[in-house]
């Protein structure tokens, strides 16, 4: 057993790809060894902008031998079957054996595949996946036919401490390596992975990326605190970051202060999209410096201070140009160009789509306890920020700025908020919308794109959703959760079709293709969402069987009652007093071919155990009756179950078939007033049904 160090070593990778990369080239490698029989016994990955570096421990020497025995098709199949299986093995018919099994006489080829060296199958498993790298982008350069994504040019590959030779397209394999491209000169020679780290860390290069957020943290922290500010970096910005250099040297800069006018979002975006800054707050508060890393020495050589400086003054003085135009202009006036910008082309612009939200803002202002006037207002202008100079030039503003521009406006505030808040939740982990008026405008908006885009049969299929529906679908859930809201998810599907009917728009499925289609959908996005919480799937079934798909707080609520009920022990004798129940019926609807009624005569009930039933039926079915009106839904099936003491007398003591078909048929329909007690709750044969395969 003995370490595997391979390096491919080239010009700059792109941040965002480095990491999948590398992990990329770790599975092509390790699943050739397996394909090919070669123990390890653990591997690891580093990367930088120039390399990407994969380790293997405990790797054999030698492949194992491997056994082929692979059967084939019937001794009496015909013989294009039987050459084609020797063909596919690219073997002949007389390599081909006949063997007896207990289902016949069968073609099968033996053979013993020997074990090859370590050195073979490593060069080959490197050839691989260097050859055939699933790059979505890729390049040639020079006289060579091989692609990568950015001209490759070194392989470092050493297997116990020596290095294996090969060549790939003019590329010799070898046991070097280069340090930093500014700061080293020369090669290095490596001869193991500790060996590999420290040589190149001696070459201001940390090859472990999460070395180098440390060293960004650690010394980010002790740079911005000799200054009293705080440096608390976002991840995303902080693996980009450790991604573009191979050493990191931060620094300090700052822009003029009178940049501190504009909002900080724009600030913000300006210095960490733009320039990949890392803005600095003094008490909560965007302070006018910034924290740079820089891929050379900072100290003593102020120019690249002042370099940085300058670019950002240039960024800012453009975006306080772009501002100061759309304040100008204000919003309603921007929201004029709404005409112009296109939703989608089979859906009109973003001005028909204000108008089809509008027309149900009023309606449904009150079931989320919105301010109608105040939400037509921020439904008005909601988009207008679209038509901004500063979302041209930075599009993730959009929503935001839009927010600060009415602000700027004198607005009232919820309207502000609204037109801030109006596409939250972006995603399971961003928040709802906080205020009513904005928490109306964001579902409508969402309801709307789902709607249109199902109704044009562009539904999300597979791993296909270009429009975003299922993110749309799923901040449409949240806001009716979260905020605790009531509406009939029918009538909001109808009025939207009816919407886009009035803006003159063709829907390629009719009113009621595109209600199923919608309620399938957004019931779909719900099981998944409730099974990511861990509720159990056949409690969600049971409800949905039954469910009229109205009003989705009650059948959500309905479900964790059940799901938590079905854990506890009544739940499980409530179901087992159920499920003893419906068997009985089961068999009678069958035997009989009826669907039997839940009428039972009172006059005809004759035992004093059958009577004693109907009676304790009659009083606990109308406390539970009660108790489902008032949503109070664990306590409506704990009431009900109160009935099993009088039920378990009855299957002692009465035979249900007894030669009387009116006394029988009246006890069948006895038990079948006890089975259609939740009939419009839950179907809990569904609950039983994945219990028996359990």
């Amino acid at each position: 057993m003995s370490e595997l160090l391979i390096e491919l070593f080239s010009e700059e990778i792109p941040a965002n790809l480095q990491k999948p990369s590398v992990i990329t080239l770790e599975s092509m490698v390790l699943n050739y060894f397996k394909e090919e029989g070669l123990s390890f016994k653990s591997s690891e990955v580093f990367w930088s902008p120039m390399r990407l570096t994969l380790s293997i421990e405990g790797l054999a020497f030698k492949s194992e031998d491997i056994e082929i025995n692979k059967r084939g098709p019937r001794y009496d199949a015909n013989d294009n079957a039987i050459e084609g299986f020797a063909r596919g093995l690219k073997i002949n018919k007389s390599d081909l054996v006949i063997k007896e099994t207990d289902k016949g006489k069968f073609y099968f080829y033996k053979s013993l595949k020997k074990g090859l060296s370590a050195q073979t199958i490593i060069e080959n498993a490197i050839r691989n996946s260097i050859m055939s790298f699933p790059w979505k982008k890729s390049m040639r350069w020079g006289s060579n036919n091989l692609k990568w994504i950015r001209p490759l040019h070194n392989i470092l590959c050493i297997f116990d401490g020596k290095p294996i030779k090969f060549n790939i397209e003019n590329i010799n394999s070898n046991c070097i390596t280069y340090g930093h491209r500014y700061l080293a000169d020369g090669s290095i020679n490596i001869i193991n992975k500790e060996n590999y780290k420290k040589q190149l860390l001696n070459a201001y290069v940390i090859i472990d990326p999460k070395d180098r957020k440390d060293n960004i943290l650690k010394f980010g922290k002790t740079l911005t605190k000799k200054i009293g500010l705080q440096f608390n970096p976002l991840d995303y910005l902080l693996d980009e970051v450790c991604n573009i250099v191979e050493y990191p040297f931060l620094f300090i800069g700052s822009f003029e202060k009178k940049y501190l006018s504009l909002p900080d979002p724009i600030l913000e975006l300006t210095m960490i999209k733009q320039q990949k800054y890392f803005p600095l707050y003094n008490n909560g508060s965007l302070s006018r410096n910034f924290l740079g890393v820089s891929n050379i020495p900072v100290k003593n050589n102020k120019q690249i201070i002042l370099g940085n400086e300058r670019v950002l003054k240039a960024r800012l003085s453009d975006a306080q140009f772009f501002f100061d135009n759309d304040i100008k202009k204000g919003l309603a006036k921007l929201s004029k160009g709404l005409k112009d910008i296109i939703f989608h082309r089979s859906l009109g612009s973003m001005e028909d789509k204000i108008i089809r939200i509008k027309s149900n803002v009023v309606k449904y202002s009150e079931h989320f306890n919105a301010d109608s006037n105040l939400s037509l207002l921020a439904t008005e202008l909601c988009k207008a920020d679209l038509c901004s100079e500063v979302v041209y030039e930075m599009p993730e503003l959009q929503g935001k700025i839009g927010g600060i521009y009415a602000k700027e406006n004198n607005m009232p505030e919820e309207v502000s908020i609204a037109i801030k808040e109006q596409y939250s939740p972006l995603g399971p982990s961003d928040n709802c919308p906080s205020i009513p008026e904005a928490s109306l405008l964001s579902f409508l908006d969402k309801m709307d794109s789902l709607i249109g885009f199902i109704a044009m049969d562009m539904k999300a299929t597979g791993s296909k959703d270009p429009f975003g529906l299922r993110r749309s679908c799923l901040g449409i859930i949240r806001i009716l959760l979260e905020k605790k809201i009531r509406v009939s998810i029918v009538d909001i599907i109808n009025d939207s079709y009816a919407s886009y009917l009035k803006n003159n728009i063709t829907l390629k499925l009719s009113k009621s293709e595109a209600l199923k289609s919608t309620i399938d959908f957004i019931y779909d996005r719900l099981r998944v969402f409730l099974k990511d919480k861990g509720v159990a799937q056949s409690s969600v079934q049971a409800i949905f069987e039954v469910s009229r798909f109205t009003n989705i707080l009650d059948d959500v609520n309905k479900i964790y009652a059940l799901n938590d009920f079905m854990e506890d022990k009544k739940g499980k004798d409530f179901l087992s007093m159920l499920k003893r129940v419906r068997r009985i019926l089961s068999i009678e609807e069958k035997k009989d071919n009826i669907k039997i009624s839940h009428d039972p005569k009172k006059e005809l009930l004759q035992q004093n155990e059958e009577k004693n039933l109907y009676e304790s039926y009659m009083k606990y079915s109308k406390i539970t009756a009660d108790l489902l009106v008032n949503e109070e839904y664990i306590k409506a099936m704990e009431s009900f179950s109160e009935i099993s003491l009088e039920l378990e007398s009855f299957f002692e003591k009465v035979k249900v078939n007894v030669d009387d078909i009116e006394i029988r048929n009246n006890r069948l329909k006895l038990l079948a007033m006890i089975r259609a007690a939740f009939l419009n709750f839950a179907d809990f044969s569904l609950i039983e049904a994945e219990n028996e395969v359990k």
